[in-house]
């Protein structure tokens, strides 16, 4: 049986991930949730994300710590990495940027920009199938 497609989303704050959550079910995704780097990485072991959406500050370390690691790992490297933060402060963008990252999406952003962001994203791996289409890993109704 295939793995559904899933979004990791790593931010302290339940409300966005909520709205990541909605996102990506409209998009045919399961979502995986961690407030925190550490928790993040409990659910790394034992799932495998499609796309990784990662806020910067964290009250026990930062999201480019976190991202660092992730691209220092084999199993890990080649996730695709939205980040998604306040913090518009050019040297930390950059830093971000040469750790590989797909997006850098500045809040407050509205719905329809994080939906871009991610459609884009996905579209460019391949995971997302031209409209009308099931996406890659989502279970097909039966017609009645």
């Amino acid at each position: 049986m295939e793995q559904p497609l899933r979004l990791l989303v790593v931010d302290d704050d339940p409300l966005l991930r909520r709205l990541w959550q909605r996102l990506a079910g409209e998009l045919g995704l399961e979502t995986l949730e961690a407030g925190s780097p550490e928790h993040a990485r409990q659910l790394l072991e034992s799932s495998a994300p499609a796309v990784i959406v990662l806020d910067v500050l964290f009250p026990e370390e930062t999201g480019l710590d976190f991202l660092h690691e992730l691209r220092q790992s084999e199993r890990w490297r080649q996730i695709p990495v939205i980040v998604c933060s306040a913090v518009a402060e050019r040297d930390i963008v950059l830093r971000f940027a040469q750790e590989g990252i797909c997006h850098y999406l500045l809040k407050p952003f509205t719905l329809e920009q994080a939906r871009e962001r991610l459609r884009y994203v996905l579209h460019q791996r391949g995971l997302l199938p031209a409209e009308g289409q099931t996406p890659p890993g989502s279970a097909q109704e039966e017609p009645s």
